[in-house]
């Protein structure tokens, strides 16, 4: 994980699994074997914080996903330090929105849990763990690992980097959204040609392409 500058610690010391973790250096929601399709048992990654395991955001994500009402449904997955925590029903928070690996993204679409997903992250110029914003930008371009993979439909997706004191902007822009969303046809939530099929067995010896493609 990337070291803080400003002396502070992180908020929990990220466990790391020596048998899945091939030290590539991205690190907790960015390793590639953090992805919620995976079926084995314990959904085990190759570094995942004790409080905050990929397992954990999975099941939470679906248990917030069922609560949605109306239409469109929308899904926040917002950042504990800016303006979208809190704000709006149907909301996960995070310590940063970059511990949410993009395949959390293509897991809540292709499994129909919301009609959109809000990321919601600090201010541009203030993000808490000082990367958050950065990454998760050239994750979605695809310019860094692990990237949003291109099947996944970018109208159905709002980015806001917004401070604790940009409520109004926030809710403009959710609404924004809400209304776009709420314009697509049900038939363009993924690409034609694309098949959602069920997980199968985990390869144990390739944790890294366990995700359904």
């Amino acid at each position: 994980m990337v070291p803080r500058t400003d002396g502070l610690p992180f908020p929990t010391q990220a466990q790391v699994n020596p048998s899945l973790c091939v030290s590539c250096g991205i690190c907790v929601g960015a390793c590639p074997s953090s992805t919620p399709f995976r079926r084995s048992t314990e959904l085990q990654t190759g570094i995942d914080l004790p409080d905050r395991s990929l397992r954990a955001l999975r099941e939470h994500v679906v248990a917030t996903a069922a609560t949605l009402r109306g239409s469109p449904r929308l899904l926040v997955l917002a950042c504990e330090h800016g303006v979208g925590a809190g704000r709006v029903d149907g909301t996960v928070a995070l310590p940063c929105v970059a511990m949410a690996p993009p395949s959390l993204i293509d897991f809540i679409l292709s499994r129909d849990l919301a009609d959109g997903v809000v990321v919601a992250g600090c201010a541009e110029s203030a993000c808490y763990h000082r990367l958050g914003v950065a990454w998760t930008k050239q994750r979605f371009a695809g310019a860094r690992d692990p990237y949003l993979r291109a099947r996944v439909p970018r109208e159905r997706i709002v980015t806001i980097w917004a401070s604790a004191l940009e409520a109004k902007r926030f809710e403009e822009e959710v609404a924004a959204f809400r209304e776009a969303v709420a314009g697509l046809h049900a038939s363009s939530l993924y690409p034609a040609g694309v098949t959602i099929a069920a997980a199968p067995a985990p390869d144990r010896r390739s944790p890294v392409n366990e995700e359904v493609c």
